[in-house]
């Protein structure tokens, strides 16, 4: 078509031009070749011009070309992205494997299967009615109790502090309770109770303390630690009867008064006995008692489990109970007739 219409000449310079723009089409350079380029002359001055005329043609010819390519992409991603935007979502999964197999179509199956959503119905009814308690541990610790005194000259309070998670009991290891006979009156033996917990291991299977104890014994017409004095008045170290080596030459390395939530005030103390061993004491008085918790541990152990054990002493908790109101003789009367202590 180009020799036939004169164009013949400019063949060359029209295929170099093609060649560098990718993006070309050349049905498109013949086209405007054709169309634009004059017809060939006879001199030098007149190729030149011809020349120049074809290179701008095809050049415009590429922009257009081009910036067509583009728009007509542009039109296709967004057909693309309206398709996708309007797809259904996917179908929900099929059934479980095992709720297939747990159907069962025979009567007893169906009975079954009435009977299982019966009870799951009237659990979550009761669940909303009566919602379950709050869990008594956490990320690090969990809760645990000290077993009560029943004891006709206080009243009995659940007792508890807190361990760390990764602290297990000691294999045969249990909690026990003791009782020390403080002096006799006209009421009969008073005694001093030690509940102590059994011995817990750490992570890497050591024993974390020697001891962990609740001291109790009788504190009548006090209310609150506080009417024992000020802190600073009382000797920790032989004040509570805690019995531990050496603890009468023990140094006091720090004393701090804590109230809880529950607007209990305590008296805590740190003691280092002249072996290298510690001891955390935490006080209170509540109902008529005096409470007191005693954490004995080793140097090793305390090297080990110290922020342990001061979590421990500081989580220490008794609740506020008014004492009796009845004299401590009538109380033990009327125990003793209904059969023993209430």
């Amino acid at each position: 078509l180009l020799y036939t219409s004169g164009t013949a000449q400019n063949l060359p310079r029209m295929m170099q031009v093609a060649t560098a723009t990718a993006a070309t089409d050349w049905l498109s350079v013949t086209h405007w070749a054709t169309r634009t380029i004059p017809a060939p002359r006879t001199s030098r001055a007149g190729l030149a011009r011809a020349s120049r005329t074809t290179t701008k043609t095809i050049t415009v010819a590429s922009a257009r070309t081009n910036s067509e390519n583009h728009r007509k992409a542009g039109l296709k991603a967004d057909r693309k992205s309206a398709e996708y935007s309007a797809t259904p979502p996917p179908p929900p999964p099929p059934p479980a494997a095992a709720a297939v197999a747990a159907f069962n179509p025979t009567r007893r199956g169906a009975l079954q299967s009435f009977a299982a959503s019966t009870v799951a119905s009237l659990a979550l009814s009761l669940g909303a009615v009566h919602p379950p308690l709050a869990c008594a541990s956490d990320a690090a610790t969990s809760a645990v109790p000290f077993e009560g005194v029943r004891n006709e000259r206080w009243v009995n309070i659940p007792t508890e502090t807190r361990v760390p998670t990764s602290w297990a009991p000691r294999p045969g290891q249990r909690s026990k309770q003791s009782k020390f006979m403080l002096y006799t009156d006209t009421y009969g033996p008073n005694y001093r109770y030690t509940s102590t917990l059994p011995k817990y291991v750490d992570a890497a299977g050591a024993v974390a303390a020697n001891a962990i104890a609740v001291l109790v014994q009788s504190r009548g017409g006090q209310e609150s630690i506080t009417d024992l004095g000020a802190q600073g008045n009382i000797d920790a170290a032989k004040a509570f009867g805690i019995e531990t080596d050496n603890i009468t030459l023990a140094e006091q390395v720090s004393s701090a008064a804590r109230i809880d939530s529950s607007k209990q005030t305590y008296y805590e103390w740190q003691l280092l006995c002249p072996g290298g061993s510690h001891v955390l004491i935490s006080a209170c008085i509540s109902g008529g008692a005096l409470y007191v918790l005693n954490v004995e541990a080793t140097a090793d152990q305390w090297a080990r489990n110290k922020e342990a054990l001061l979590g421990v002493l500081t989580s220490f908790r008794v609740p506020l109970a008014e004492e009796s109101t009845l004299d401590v003789s009538d109380r033990i009367y009327n125990n003793a007739s209904s059969g023993g202590v209430k």
